[in-house]
């Protein structure tokens, strides 16, 4: 089995390599899907990754969240493998924070720990149909939901992102769905031995 290196190198180099119309029509196919969802439409609040460079892009559900009501926090990073989420009333309050990716602004108010009526979006490298993930390798993702059962936690990926299978450990914070261009995963129907 390759090892999770290996897996995250191929699948980012993959998502690289998307053209760029391409990557918009899967983004726009991507978010048209995720608000559609009951587990969309029944979170009252959504905690967003802010998209950087070749991610799937997260502008849209941010403006879409918003304009349906929802309170929006995207992540900050606090301190070594650390972050929290801050609530946003828009992407204006999103300034380049930790490797240069979009973070809130100190004026925003920090958010409670996600619960039962919060969807939480999680970025990553890759992603299999049991909602394993690799991320980008630092944990914050796994260090901040550790123990939290209560929230959904839905990954957007493109498609050349899903892999047969990624190694995991105790620790590591699986996706109850992953979204991509082409269908909607439920992890849990898929493989629900692993749950």
């Amino acid at each position: 089995m390759e090892t999770k290196e290996e897996i995250r190198e191929r699948a980012l180099k993959s998502r690289a390599e998307i053209e760029k119309a391409d990557r918009r029509a899967a983004e726009r196919g991507i978010l048209e899907r995720l608000i559609q969802e009951d587990f969309y439409a029944d979170a009252r609040c959504v905690y967003c990754y802010s998209s950087f460079r070749d991610e799937v892009g997260t502008s849209g559900i941010i403006e879409e969240s918003l304009k349906q009501g929802k309170r929006v926090a995207a992540p900050r990073v606090v301190g070594r493998r650390r972050m929290e989420f801050f609530f946003i009333k828009s992407r204006a309050d999103l300034r380049p924070g930790a490797w240069n990716i979009p973070e809130p602004g100190p004026w925003c108010a920090k958010a409670p720990l996600p619960d039962e009526k919060s969807l939480v979006i999680l970025p990553g490298a890759a992603f299999d149909r049991s909602g394993a993930r690799i991320g980008y390798g630092r944990g914050f993702y796994d260090a901040y939901l550790k123990g939290n059962d209560r929230c959904r936690k839905a990954a957007l990926a493109f498609d050349v992102q899903c892999v047969d299978k990624i190694p995991t450990e105790a620790h590591d914070i699986r996706a109850d769905y992953i979204i991509t261009e082409k269908e909607l995963i439920i992890c849990s129907q898929d493989y629900p031995e692993t749950r």
